[in-house]
């Protein structure tokens, strides 16, 4: 029989043939294996939105997941999501509502002819692939007139209604501070700036921008105002909102060592760690507070600069939405292909200046951090923030070549040393200065007593 395969074995002395059936033939392996070859890569160029890699995500989980709102489809049908659900459809009419000249069929239209390519824009994932088309367009027009009417009422008081959960909670505006900015809870800004054009001419809209909308809602406190350039130039494209906030973050960033520059070095030089903040005080070097954002200019925070023995960096507001916020752009830039390690390059600096409490404590006395954590959960913050990524091109690596350059000269050392056990009040200068007379006038008796006995 074709397709079989027979073995000859020996059982107490005699011979017997075993017929082994069902074993495939090589041609049906070729077909089977065939049939499930891809034509094209998993990881379309459009992705932008993706599931946290399993390594980056066992770091922190409830950084990476939402906790009341699902926008898009990684976290859709959650039963804990049900209450937001209710308040998307509720926003969805107080949208058409207020505007005669929205109706739900221009929705309809203009994303169905969007489906595709915002589609695309998610990693290949069976949440996405198995989403029915229709299933697919509800869920854009949803979550994203949710996210309009949304940042519209943040910013004009007169259309919050008294029974909104949103607004009449207290806590709710932190929960989704912290979920839509998260990597997987993402909706395409195609999607986002269709509907937006759509709507603008509405009478609640009010003409603004969209991403002065946006940009509203997330500088709630005085840690967004430090972080969020307000002087930013964004890029030709925008992905999606984490990704807004991350182009705003960066915008201005004066970048002093980068990929490009890297392979012109004659010798391989791998970035080195630096001394953390107290031990580099102690040796001498000074730590300054940028004073662009007392000047009322924009400074992005990733402008750290390190010349003639002093550190000058933009001051950083730290809360209990910085870490998710950090951790989440951290991973877009360790899945998307055109997002350079810009803030995993911060991470990573700042990783190296805070190693304890004490060290926060001596740069909040700087003015350099605006700390609202326990100093040790702070500094724990900073420690475990960029584990199990990779570093692709730090940008810092000349400053911290400086810097090390600069702590191994001994000489630095012992100014410092001299400076603080001798010169750090006005009462140890005295005594120096006394103790360098006496010295001077004994080393003179001396002298005279060898040249005059």
């Amino acid at each position: 029989m074709e397709g079989d395969r027979g073995k000859c074995s020996i059982v107490d002395g005699e011979s017997t043939s075993v017929i082994i059936n069902d074993v495939p033939t090589i041609e049906e392996l070729k077909k089977n294996i065939e049939a499930k070859l891809l034509t094209h890569s998993p990881l379309l160029p459009s992705c932008c939105i993706f599931k946290v890699p399993e390594m980056i995500r066992r770091q922190k989980k409830h950084a990476y997941e939402p906790n009341i709102v699902s926008i898009g489809p990684f976290h859709r049908g959650n039963k804990k999501f049900q209450l937001f659900e209710d308040v998307k459809r509720w926003y969805l009419y107080c949208l058409l509502d207020s505007s005669k000249d929205v109706s739900l069929e221009s929705l309809i239209k203009v994303i169905m002819e969007l489906a595709k390519s915002a589609r695309d824009c998610y990693v290949a994932d069976p949440l996405v692939r198995d989403l029915d088309q229709n299933d697919f367009v509800e869920m854009m027009i949803l979550d994203g007139c949710f996210l309009l009417e949304l940042f519209r009422k943040a910013i004009y008081y007169e259309l919050q209604n008294e029974n909104d959960p949103v607004f009449n909670v207290s806590c709710m505006q932190e929960h989704l501070y912290h979920d839509l900015l998260l990597l997987e809870n993402q909706l395409p800004w195609s999607v986002l700036e269709c509907l937006y054009n759509l709507t603008v001419n509405s009478p609640s809209q009010r003409g603004d921008s969209l991403t002065s909308l946006v940009l509203n809602f997330f500088r709630q406190s005085d840690a967004d105002n430090l972080m969020l350039n307000p002087s930013f130039e964004l890029p030709c494209k925008i992905l999606h909102i984490l990704d807004l906030i991350r182009a705003v973050i960066v915008s201005g960033f004066k970048e002093t060592s980068s990929v490009e520059e890297q392979p012109k070095k004659k010798e391989p030089n791998l970035p080195q760690r630096i001394p953390n903040a107290t031990t580099l005080s102690e040796a001498g070097v000074r730590f300054e507070k940028s004073k662009n954002k007392e000047e009322g200019k924009g400074e992005c925070i990733m402008n750290i600069e390190f010349k003639n023995g002093v550190f000058t960096i933009p001051p950083l507001g730290i809360d209990e939405r910085t870490e998710p916020l950090f951790r989440n752009l951290i991973a877009f830039e360790q899945c998307h292909h055109s997002r350079l390690h810009k803030m995993t390059s911060y991470a990573v600096l700042m990783d190296n200046l805070i190693d304890s409490r004490e060290d926060i404590d001596f740069l909040c006395g700087k003015g350099i951090l605006a700390n609202w954590l326990n100093p040790d959960d702070a500094a724990q913050f900073f420690n475990k923030l960029y584990d199990d990524t990779t570093v692709m091109g730090y940008y810092y690596s000349g400053l911290s070549d400086d810097v090390n350059n600069y702590y191994k000269t001994k000489w630095h050392k012992f100014m410092e040393t001299l400076r603080r056990d001798y010169f750090s009040t006005p009462w140890t200068v005295v005594s120096f200065i006394a103790a360098f007379i006496l010295l001077v006038l004994t080393l003179v008796q001396t002298l005279y007593t060898i040249r005059w006995p």
